[in-house]
């Protein structure tokens, strides 16, 4: 087990931690809802082939803290002080929120952009948009955005649908989806719950040697690989986000905006709902991207192929 330090002790490392935190956030886009942001950023600005670079991961960027991309057997015994730097709240215990980059974070979600991004469409320069001033691959959008059904969207209205279709910001995550992906973060959450305990903490150093699999003392770049989401990994991670009432289906209200074009395409029995082997499906369909190079190992797990 790592040593035992005070707060006032480990400020310093805190603060050096919190910066690495800060600029993950920011470099997390996904918390903008992808069909606004499309629809007013031209897709060849991003390159045709360019893949988005997935948020760092928090965890093991306060555990590596010779930023090498391994975690050596010095920084493995230290473990448990380096995770209670991620405390926010100083509960002694830490949720997806404060382990997760982004997720916490409300300046990450920001409607106000995607409302100037919308409104260099406002051709006519009154402020609203009208449905004649929206491209045809919006049309549902507006009519879902448009909540006083007046024909026109205000910047209100665009503001309300980017906070309400943003992934979940502000609220933890309660279950191993949380961590599974990452095996620093699995192996640490040893009751799969989602939350790090006092006591998950305080037993990292031991929980991280289980992941020693060639038993050299050490966690190679190979070791601390995150798992890539399989089609079934992405199913469960879309009915988590998204299915509202949790009754393991995704209406078409609940499906997020970037998924309303292609919602009865995938509904392949027509019953109105997305389930679970449906959903399934349609990743295991969707074109593979060749997995990343090995490297950029304190980068959050990414996901195959495009978002829906």
């Amino acid at each position: 087990m790592g040593p035992n330090l005070s707060y006032k002790e480990i400020g310093p490392i805190r603060s050096s931690i919190s910066l690495g935190i800060s600029t993950a956030q920011t470099m997390n886009s996904r918390t903008l809802s992808l069909s606004l942001l499309l629809v007013a950023t031209p897709i060849a600005a991003q390159g045709p082939n360019q893949r988005p670079t997935p948020p760092p991961r928090v965890a093991l960027l306060a555990l590596d803290t010779n930023g090498d991309g391994k975690l050596s057997v010095e920084e493995i015994a230290a473990a448990s002080a380096g995770l209670i730097t991620l405390d926010k709240d100083h509960d002694g215990q830490l949720t997806s929120l404060e382990y997760l980059p982004n997720q916490g974070d409300p300046a990450a979600n920001k409607p106000d952009e995607t409302v100037q991004r919308l409104m260099t469409l406002d051709r006519n320069g009154d402020g609203v948009l009208s449905k004649d001033e929206v491209p045809e691959r919006m049309q549902g959008l507006f009519d879902r955005t448009d909540t006083n059904h007046d024909g026109k969207l205000t910047p209100d209205e665009i503001r309300d649908s980017a906070k309400t279709q943003s992934s979940p910001s502000g609220r933890a995550q309660r279950s191993g989806d949380a961590t599974r992906m990452d095996p620093v973060l699995n192996a640490i959450d040893t009751d799969h719950d989602g939350v790090l305990s006092a006591a998950e903490i305080a037993a990292a150093p031991t929980a991280l040697k289980a992941i020693d699999k060639d038993g050299d003392g050490e966690l190679s770049s190979t070791e601390l690989r995150p798992k890539q989401m399989t089609p079934a990994d992405r199913a469960k991670h879309m009915l988590d986000e998204w299915d509202t009432n949790k009754d393991g289906k995704i209406t078409k209200p609940e499906s997020p905006d970037r998924m309303q074009s292609q919602f009865e395409s995938i509904d392949t029995n027509h019953d109105g709902v997305l389930t679970e082997d449906e959903l399934t499906v349609y990743f295991a369909n969707m074109p593979q991207q060749q997995p990343r190079r090995e490297g950029g190992n304190n980068q959050a797990p990414g996901q195959q192929g495009p978002r829906p």
